[in-house]
C-alpha cells in the first residue's frame, strides 16, 4: 500500500507541474492572445493558430512579409490579416457571411489577406505587402474570435 501512495503522490505532483506549465491568461470566454512584442521582423514571420489564440513569433516590419501559418490546434482555423484603426477588443462581433458569432471584415477594417480554412496540422504561406499601421491578426470562423483568437499588431 505504501508503494501505491508514493506513486499517487508523484503522479499528482507531475500533474500540478504540467498544468502550471501549460496555463495561460484567460477570461470568461477563453484564452486571450497577447500583442506581438518581439522586434520587428522583415521577410518571414511564423504564426501559430491554436485553441484559442493567434500567436505570431515577431511583429512584422512594413513591406513584403511572408507569414508561415501553422494550425497547431485540433480543429479547423483560418488566419486573417485585417488593417484597422480599431483595437481587437473593440471590434463588434455579430453576423458575417451569413454566419453568427463572426466579425464583419468589411466594416471592421480592410481584409489585407487570409489563408482560408486550415485543417489541424496544416501549414500555409501567405505573402502580403504591409503598410505601416495597426492590424488585427485573427481567426474569423464562427465563435473563434469571441474565444480570443485575435491579436493587435502595430507595423512600422
Amino acid at each position: 500500500m505504501r508503494g501505491h501512495t508514493r506513486w499517487i503522490g508523484l503522479l499528482l505532483a507531475a500533474l500540478v507541474v504540467g498544468t502550471a506549465a501549460c496555463s495561460s491568461s484567460s477570461s470568461a470566454t477563453g484564452s486571450t492572445s497577447q500583442p506581438a512584442t518581439s522586434a520587428a521582423a522583415t521577410g518571414d514571420v511564423s504564426v501559430s493558430l491554436n485553441q484559442w489564440s493567434v500567436t505570431p513569433t515577431a511583429t512584422p516590419a512594413a513591406g513584403k512579409v511572408t507569414f508561415t501559418v501553422t494550425n497547431a490546434g485540433t480543429i479547423t482555423h483560418e488566419f486573417v490579416v485585417l488593417k484597422t484603426d480599431t483595437q481587437s477588443a473593440d471590434i463588434e462581433v455579430g453576423k458575417f457571411e451569413g454566419e453568427s458569432d463572426r466579425i464583419n471584415e468589411d466594416t471592421a477594417g480592410t481584409n489585407v489577406g487570409e489563408t482560408g480554412d486550415m485543417q489541424p496540422g496544416a501549414t500555409s504561406d501567405l505573402t502580403l505587402d504591409l503598410k505601416p499601421g495597426h492590424y488585427v491578426f485573427l481567426c474569423n470562423l464562427p465563435g473563434h474570435y469571441m474565444q480570443g483568437m485575435h491579436v493587435d499588431v502595430t507595423v512600422s
